[in-house]
């Protein structure tokens, strides 16, 4: 149950950024029903180093709420020291509730060495343990964390995926074209202007 979508022209890019990556971003959307208003969403960085995750969050922060959509960067309520903050994941869905959170947006690192990657060339369709939240966290942050994971000299791809907060299930995932990771900084801004104007789009998110 998907649909497969490019996840911004590269007419877009000329025209609002002045440059044209080689290869554009893919997108899956589920088809199941769900509420599309959301009021308020936590943006969690999932990257090995905490001045980094803390930039990740907060220029998709930025680009949220320049859609007027209310966002937060989890490393506030979930800072590093806390670890894997999702042991008891029906808690944490409740803390968020309690603070008017209606969605959780991840933002991962991956690189292309991984066996996630998936050829440009490929329909792009998230692997199944995407589907629930936790899940998708768990396996994640083993791979993320891991001594030496990340290295100037890698290439990765950014990995975005957001979920309802109801029920925690899948509701969009996209992928950014592959980087090196000096490039990913400056990358940053472009890719979360052009990730509300794509779920905006796509209708995954309503006014």
């Amino acid at each position: 149950m998907s649909k497969i979508t490019s996840f911004f022209t590269l007419l877009t890019l000329v025209t609002l950024y002045g440059c044209a990556p080689s290869n554009l971003m893919r997108t899956w959307s589920t088809t199941d029903e769900y509420d599309k208003k959301f009021t308020k969403i936590m943006v969690m960085g999932l990257v090995n180093d905490v001045t980094f995750r803390s930039d990740v969050e907060a220029e998709v922060v930025a680009a949220a709420r320049n859609i007027n959509l209310q966002a937060n960067k989890g490393i506030n309520m979930f800072p590093p020291e806390l670890g894997k903050p999702f042991e008891d994941v029906e808690r944490v869905k409740s803390r968020l509730r309690d603070n008017g959170f209606d969605g959780v947006l991840t933002v991962a690192l991956i690189d292309i060495k991984e066996e996630r990657y998936i050829e440009p060339e490929l329909n792009y369709e998230p692997l199944i343990y995407y589907d629930r939240f936790r899940n998708y966290y768990y396996r994640t942050y083993d791979l993320v964390y891991r001594p030496g994971y990340f290295s100037i000299n890698s290439q990765y791809f950014i990995e975005t995926n957001f979920y309802e907060l109801k029920g925690g299930k899948l509701v969009w995932s996209g992928r950014s074209q592959v980087l090196q990771a000096a490039e990913v900084d400056t990358y940053l801004p472009i890719y979360g202007k052009a990730l509300f104007k794509e779920l905006k789009l796509e209708g995954i998110i309503s006014e």
